[in-house]
């Protein structure tokens, strides 16, 4: 599922999730907290997840780290379009951070 059909089924199928903006692009939120985006010039899907997570998924090679403005970003990871397939189940995950920090 690309991430312009995620942004069309979340919101239908898990309560609290809206469609949003974030630096000028669509993105999905959880009751306000970000979830993730689609990130063009990275050609990859931006997740929020926790900084442990990150790590894992920096080490294991099955993300890339986010450093837009020179500086990480310690619960943001890039997940590159090769692994489309799996922008679902990252977007789930993320969604599910979201759930145990909003307020």
């Amino acid at each position: 599922m690309n991430f312009d059909e995620i942004c069309d089924f979340f919101p239908n199928e898990h309560a609290g999730v809206e469609v949003s903006t974030m630096m000028g692009s669509k993105c999905l939120r959880y009751k306000g907290a970000f979830i993730g985006m689609y990130f063009n010039k990275a050609d990859a899907l931006i997740i929020k997840v926790s900084a442990d997570r990150v790590n894992e998924l920096l080490d294991s090679g099955h993300g890339l780290e986010f450093n837009y403005t020179k500086k990480r970003f310690k619960e943001w990871v890039l997940i590159p379009s090769e692994d489309e397939d799996e922008f679902e189940a990252y977007m789930l995950e993320a969604m599910q951070f979201a759930q145990t920090t909003a307020k």
